[in-house]
């Protein structure tokens, strides 16, 4: 893998098929096929047709129902007022957040409605690199440093007015597991004490 930061796509070069990729510092990187990550956009056109409130997403509310009688939505579509973000609407591209959100509209659907409350958590896995977030991390005012990024195990800690609100956690499975709970509650927690490696966050919560 050969990551290049500070860098822009100027072209994509080839005649009849693609042999490489022109870059801003104009080297050019030898390819025979191209593979663009330009984000995603939900599709809810015929919602919003029908009369569903929303905009970038189709708005629901705590047992995941749009503003339209008896039509439910889920997953990455899904805008909902988030605890994890100050009541702010937010969308989760995830495979957690769909899943719950099924349950929730299921229950609400059965006549037994739960509140969606589920706490936002990701993961995936890059060569040697076990990738895990527990929280939403947008609006931290401060982010403190766990471990050892030098030996690719470590954990970074979002903090908003003193509390932790997220963890982004690298080859770090026991800081992302004991961090969730902490999350839930909103752990006051000193800066200090959470570069501390010596002792578990669990102990912390004590």
């Amino acid at each position: 893998m050969d990551l290049r930061t500070d860098m822009r796509v100027v072209s994509i070069e080839g005649a009849e098929r693609v042999n490489g990729v022109r870059l801003s510092d104009d080297s050019l990187v030898p390819c025979q096929q191209v593979v663009v990550g330009i984000g995603i956009d939900p599709v809810v056109g015929p919602l919003l047709s029908a009369g569903a409130a929303g905009g970038s997403g189709v708005d629901v509310d705590e047992y995941c129902r749009t503003s339209l009688p008896n039509i439910y939505a889920i997953g990455d579509c899904a805008a909902h007022n988030s605890s994890f973000a100050d009541g702010a609407v937010v969308r989760l591209e995830s495979v957690q957040n769909a899943n719950d959100q099924a349950a929730c509209a299921v229950r609400a659907i059965l006549g037994a409605p739960q509140p969606y409350k589920a706490t936002p958590w990701f993961w995936s896995n890059q060569y040697d690199l076990k990738l895990q977030t527990v929280g939403l991390s947008g609006g931290h005012d401060a982010a403190v440093v766990r471990g050892s990024p030098e030996d690719r195990t470590f954990s970074v800690i979002y903090l908003k007015q003193g509390r932790m609100i997220a963890i982004d956690s690298v080859n770090s499975v026991k800081d992302y597991v004991q961090a969730k709970k902490l999350i839930e509650v909103g752990a006051m927690i000193s800066p200090d004490d959470l570069i501390d490696t010596g002792r578990s966050l669990k102990e912390m919560a004590n």
